[in-house]
């Protein structure tokens, strides 16, 4: 049991927001995401090497990076990767392919990550990732700081589809 949660890592190598928080339920995520069908891989070379200590792909595979017990880095990592699953099921969903934010209205999306993060770590996020990644990034950064790992399973349940 201990095991998931101490996998869980900083999705980047930046000063995280003060809101970061360890979250009781992110053991419960785990669990839902791989109930899913996401296979999440725990320090695993191939997803664990260069500045990101964390990442999602469309193939439905996880990897978490980490080094001893979880930090509430850590756990604001697993939110943020738990998201981009969302934003895969919610575009798969809308039958699209690949990552897409969940919000589809710019102006909405832009509100909820200029609340959840500020302009400071928003330059930060968009210095680190390529202009075409920029809205899935910092909505998934927004979000791990706005929702809570049993709101994010609640999201999952109904957006994505089980194997």
């Amino acid at each position: 049991m201990f095991k998931p949660l101490a996998a869980v890592i900083a999705a980047v190598t930046l000063a995280m927001p003060a809101t970061a928080k360890v979250d009781p339920d992110s053991v419960t995520l785990l669990y839902t995401l791989q109930e899913y069908g996401v296979t999440v891989h725990y320090n695993s070379p191939e997803g664990c090497s260069g500045s990101h200590h964390g990442s999602y792909n469309t193939a439905k595979v996880m990897h978490l990076c980490y080094q001893g017990s979880p930090t509430a880095e850590d756990h604001n990592t697993l939110r943020h990767e738990a998201f981009h699953y969302l934003q895969h099921c919610a575009n798969v969903r809308r039958g699209g392919q690949g990552l897409r934010p969940l919000a589809i209205n710019p102006g909405q999306r832009q509100q909820f990550v200029a609340q959840a993060l500020g302009n400071g770590y928003i330059n930060q996020i968009k210095s680190i990732y390529p202009a075409r990644a920029h809205q899935i990034e910092l909505e998934a950064f927004a979000a791990a700081e706005t929702y809570t790992a049993g709101e994010l399973i609640t999201y999952i349940r109904s957006w994505c589809i089980k194997p």
